[in-house]
């Protein structure tokens, strides 16, 4: 695209000369004649006049060729733009995350399961503006994406919804509000919220993920997302506010699910940061809390079998703690989540179903030591010619456990991950992952299994 930009500023000035040589032809001054009875002062009439070799006069055939020329090479650009370049109404971004891998499972004591390559996530997305507003930044802007992901690789909307600054967002010292309408990631935690492109390890945390409490799921519903008393530091143009807090109300029936009942769930979080500047040892370091409560269909427990006038009958809350501190070269994060879900041990409808609470938890902790210089701002500024991008080396090693049911002793799952990351471009990196689990189940020998995971992750 910048080759075409380069053309028409060239055309641009080719037909401003050709405007300023008609200009200069029209308005040429006539020879100066002296009037009768009257002499000349300061001018030797006899002396010829001195014309410069490399000058000569633009005639009317010269302008009518240029501008034959010029009009030549405007129809070959519209041309050439309406064959090779695609049209919206308004402006578009287009931009894609895909995850090639390899699994491996080098030893277990169960079922030996199969070795090989998948392709783990394809996901497409459309961002763009609706309304762009140039005095105060009350924009409005939309996203949507479509997911493919192993093993069934069907294609389903990911993230389809609609955003309005409500707050200014030019000045970066004033506090910000935006309204989200549609499917999008719930405000809980740290990890549910990152999208599939930045997850520190290649499986989510196992709270978080659909054997957990679903956390990372998007839903449907609203949300607004802002901040308080930000601090802004101009030499590396960074912004942290001191306050970070988004309130959703959603349908509760999960992504690309319409609602089974009337009441709606509400998530809640808010999260402190460091108000420090860029070069403080303090950066990057918050702590978060969370709060999702709702309803749900009322089902027997274990089991998806619905109870006769059960709809919304069930009450389900989750809340969690994080801290992290996102820094170089030593960062960490730990966030802690507790589940209480109502189900119904016995009963076939709602007038005599017998109800019962059953409460879960999982925690992550995750260690890491980074050296290069990919995140830093002062390496990323640079201007350097093809295409350059600073480096990152990344090992880690993440902690996951989870417990479906603590009213159960010898019932839960511990996953120790040690990874490397190698960021090597701008939108793309190399995971490397040797995932040690343990599954505890009160009747049976624990499950042991080794697993080796390589991904390679990239974008555009």
């Amino acid at each position: 695209m910048s080759k075409h930009k380069l053309l028409v500023l060239l055309l641009g000035g080719v037909l401003l000369t050709s405007s300023n040589l008609q200009a200069a032809e029209g308005s040429a001054a006539e020879p100066e004649v002296a009037q009768p009875g009257t002499e000349s002062v300061g001018t030797d009439n006899t002396q010829p006049a001195e014309v410069d070799d490399g000058d000569q006069a633009v005639t009317k055939r010269d302008l009518q060729g240029l501008n034959s020329e010029v009009a030549n090479l405007r129809d070959q650009l519209a041309r050439q733009l309406d064959r090779n370049i695609a049209n919206t109404q308004r402006s578009l971004k287009i931009g894609g995350t895909l995850q090639n891998r390899y699994t491996a499972v080098p030893s277990s004591n169960q079922v030996q399961t199969s070795n090989g390559f998948t392709v783990n996530a394809a996901i497409l997305s459309l961002t763009g503006s609706l309304k762009k507003d140039y005095d105060e930044g009350r924009n409005l802007t939309y996203v949507f994406s479509v997911l493919g992901s192993a093993p069934t690789y069907n294609i389903q909307p990911l993230d389809v919804y609609l955003q309005y600054s409500v707050f200014q967002s030019l000045d970066p010292e004033q506090a910000t509000l935006n309204l989200l309408f549609g499917q999008q990631k719930k405000p809980f935690g740290l990890e549910p919220q990152v999208g599939e492109d930045k997850t520190p390890a290649a499986n989510v945390a196992r709270f978080a993920g659909p054997l957990g409490l679903d956390l990372a799921s998007r839903d449907i519903g609203i949300q607004f997302r802002g901040d308080l008393l930000p601090h802004y530091d101009p030499a590396y143009n960074y912004r942290v506010p001191l306050i970070e807090y988004a309130v959703g109300l959603y349908n509760g029936s999960g992504q690309n699910a319409s609602d089974t009942n009337k009441s709606k769930d509400v998530v809640a979080r808010i999260a402190l940061n460091a108000p420090v500047d860029y070069s403080s040892d303090f950066r990057g370091l918050t702590i978060g809390s969370s709060l999702y409560t709702g309803k749900k269909d009322l089902t027997l427990n274990g089991t998806t079998t619905a109870i006769t006038g059960g709809g919304g009958g069930a009450s389900k809350v989750r809340y969690g703690q994080d801290i992290s501190y996102v820094s170089s070269p030593i960062g960490f994060t730990a966030e802690y989540a507790v589940g209480r879900e109502e189900s119904a041990i016995s009963g076939t409808n709602i007038a005599n179903a017998v109800k019962a609470t059953t409460q879960s938890k999982g925690y992550t902790v995750t260690l890491f030591y980074q050296w290069g210089e990919q995140f830093l701002k002062q390496a990323r500024a640079q201007n350097l010619y093809d295409d350059w991008w600073p480096k990152t080396y990344q090992p880690f090693i993440r902690l996951d456990r989870w417990d479906p049911n603590t009213a159960i002793a010898h019932n839960d799952t511990t996953i120790v991950t040690y990874g490397f990351n190698f960021f090597f471009a701008e939108t793309t990196k190399l995971q490397l992952n040797y995932n040690v689990s343990t599954v505890k189940t009160p009747s049976a020998a624990d499950a042991t299994q080794n697993q080796f995971v390589a991904q390679f992750q990239y974008g555009f």
